[in-house]
């Protein structure tokens, strides 16, 4: 018999900043030996009100779920993306939907920007690149 698939709340556990730094600079050595430079992309921000947002989109959220992803955005560069889904404790992806309708130009809708109505849901991703856009 499978075990079930348990989702807490609670899952993942705080590191010690030279665990971080470990990970981090394993991570960045890597990159540099493939890239000869540090212009490539370490992280992504993604500001609390949106988190928050896509914690709350529905009751029996326990969670997020963070992908790699890649984009050219057209400019024949890949960038490195994350994409972030909240998760019910059941595991699932759920697609965020906006609670209100509103013409908030930051509220989301990855198709609105191409036009199209987007009435499926969806997920959390132009954070701001690191480096570009932090310190």
């Amino acid at each position: 018999m499978e075990k079930p698939k348990h989702f807490p709340p609670d899952a993942g556990s705080f590191i010690s900043k030279k665990e971080a730094e470990r990970i981090r600079g394993n991570y960045m050595n890597k990159k540099r030996k493939k890239y000869g430079n540090d212009e490539f992309i370490q992280a992504y921000f993604f500001g609390k009100d949106k988190l928050l947002e896509l914690l709350s989109c529905q009751e029996d959220i326990t969670g997020l779920r963070i992908y790699y992803g890649n984009d050219t955005d057209n400019d024949g560069i890949e960038d490195r993306k994350m994409v972030i889904y909240a998760v019910d404790k059941k595991g699932q992806n759920i697609l965020y939907k906006k609670k209100t309708e509103t013409t908030d130009a930051n509220s989301f809708s990855a198709s609105a920007a191409k036009g199209v109505v987007d009435d499926e849901g969806g997920a959390l991703d132009t954070g701001l690149p690191c480096p570009a856009d932090c310190p």
